[in-house]
C-alpha cells in the first residue's frame, strides 16, 4: 500500500484529529512507537492487510503491545 493511501486511511479512521479520545484513535502508544514504524515492520514482514478491514493490521500490533504492557488488566480492559 502506498504511504499516501495509508495516511488517508489513518485520517479517515481517526477523523483526521490528534484527539486521543476521538473514535478510532489508537492512543498514547503511538507517541512511543510511531505508526510509520509499525507500517514498515508490517510491510517488511508481509503481514499487512491487502484490503481495508474492520481491524487493520496496525491496530492489531498496538493491541498486542498493549496486552504485553498491561497484562494485569486483561484483554477486556486493554
Amino acid at each position: 500500500m502506498i504511504n499516501a493511501e495509508k495516511t488517508s486511511v489513518a485520517q479517515s479512521v481517526t477523523g483526521g484529529t490528534d484527539d486521543v479520545f476521538a473514535p478510532g484513535h489508537i492512543g498514547e502508544l503511538t507517541q512511543v512507537i510511531p505508526p510509520e514504524l509499525v507500517d514498515a515492520v508490517l510491510d517488511e514482514s508481509g503481514a499487512c492487510e491487502r484490503r481495508l478491514r474492520s481491524l487493520p493490521s496496525r491496530v492489531g500490533v498496538y493491541f498486542v503491545l498493549a496486552l504485553g504492557l498491561f497484562e494485569h488488566l486483561g484483554a477486556g480492559l486493554v
